[in-house]
């Protein structure tokens, strides 16, 4: 190729005329690094290999995995059409299928490989997204103390780890309701159980999928391990979940220490009063409001005087203490977060 395409480049993006038709690439994904450098370099005659779903998923496909064409195959073996497609549909909008592959190669260390070939249509279900290694994002139903429904004896709070012997888990899809632990997609969960259920956000290694019944059209599964995140406040997003919005301890106590032994609460934690427009004010105006040293204190403070507090701490009371997961997400403003607060609070 000896003649320069036509190409616009800059910071954020690039886009190539070749052979009559527009290929634009965004930042971050690997034909825009690849792109930036044949333009920059003159390199035409590479320009066609940098353009090609293939060469995106070439690179990110590493390890045991390989690509011919739109063919991905791990040790060898191809991979499952819905996945291969899944992964390729990503790559042509420019968006990382890292977490899909980091899913399969969690996958085939199940022993199964009835669950293997199962596992995938579990997942086509909207809202089970994958984390950032690979593991699938689900939801349980729970009771209002956090028990599960049927023995009233595994504790779910958030941060439990609950496993069972694999071997003890009914491993037939044809029975519907059987022994082991039961997580599933959104709408299987929110028909599970009472009226006053909880749902909760879980974490299921692949490698630990037991069986996915046929009775809820594969929106539920039976697994021997799940790790519990934190309470449902909303939808997730569909193919990825975002580390931020789950609650973890480090974040818990870095916030606590934000705040612990601090003199300025009416800046930090409480809205815009009138104290900010008297600078000698003797702080009387706050002497009903408690003092807060760390969220435990805020368990105590009523819906009214939860609006007195800055919306920022009051979602990371959310998510830190309460361990609500996407806190900082929930759509209605503060008015919403602190009905969802409230609601939350009495399963505590």
């Amino acid at each position: 190729m000896e003649m320069a395409p036509k190409f616009t480049l800059t910071n954020s993006s690039v886009t190539v005329i070749f052979e009559g038709k527009a290929y634009t690439f965004q930042e971050g994904t690997p034909n825009f690094s690849a792109l930036r450098r044949v333009i920059l370099d003159q390199a035409w005659d590479e320009l066609p290999k940098c353009l090609t779903v293939a060469s995106s998923i070439e690179t990110w496909a590493k390890g045991n995995f390989s690509v011919d064409g739109d063919m991905i195959s791990y040790k060898g073996d191809t991979l499952p059409q819905e996945l291969n497609a899944r992964i390729v549909a990503m790559a042509s909008k420019g968006e990382d299928p890292t977490r899909l592959f980091k899913f399969w190669e969690r996958m085939c260390l199940n022993p199964s490989h009835r669950s293997k070939e199962s596992a995938f249509s579990f997942m086509q279900h909207v809202g089970i997204p994958l984390d950032e290694n690979g593991w699938l994002v689900v939801y349980k139903s729970v009771r209002p103390d956090f028990l599960d429904h049927y023995t009233g004896t595994i504790d779910n709070h958030p941060g439990a780890h609950v496993m069972y012997d694999r071997n003890k888990v009914s491993d037939d899809p044809r029975t519907p309701c059987h022994e082991g632990l039961h997580v599933g997609a959104l709408s299987y969960a929110q028909g599970f159980g009472c009226s006053d259920r909880l749902i909760l956000i879980c974490r299921v290694d692949p490698q630990h999928i037991v069986c996915v019944p046929y009775d809820e059209s594969a929106r539920k599964m039976r697994v021997c391990d799940y790790w519990v995140v934190g309470i449902y406040t909303g939808p997730l997003e569909d193919t990825s979940f975002d580390e931020k919005d789950a609650p973890t301890d480090d974040d818990y106590k870095a916030a606590c220490d934000d705040y612990n032994g601090e003199d300025d609460y009416e800046g930090d934690l409480y809205e815009d009063s009138e104290c900010d427009d008297c600078p000698d004010c003797c702080g009387s105006c706050h002497d009903m409001i408690p003092e807060i040293t760390d969220f435990k204190v805020m368990d105590t403070l009523n819906e009214s005087e939860l609006w007195d507090l800055n919306l920022d701490i009051l979602r990371k009371y959310a998510a830190n203490h309460l361990k609500m997961v996407g806190a900082s997400k929930i759509k209605g403003g503060k008015a919403a977060l602190i009905a969802r607060i409230v609601a939350v609070r009495k399963h505590y």
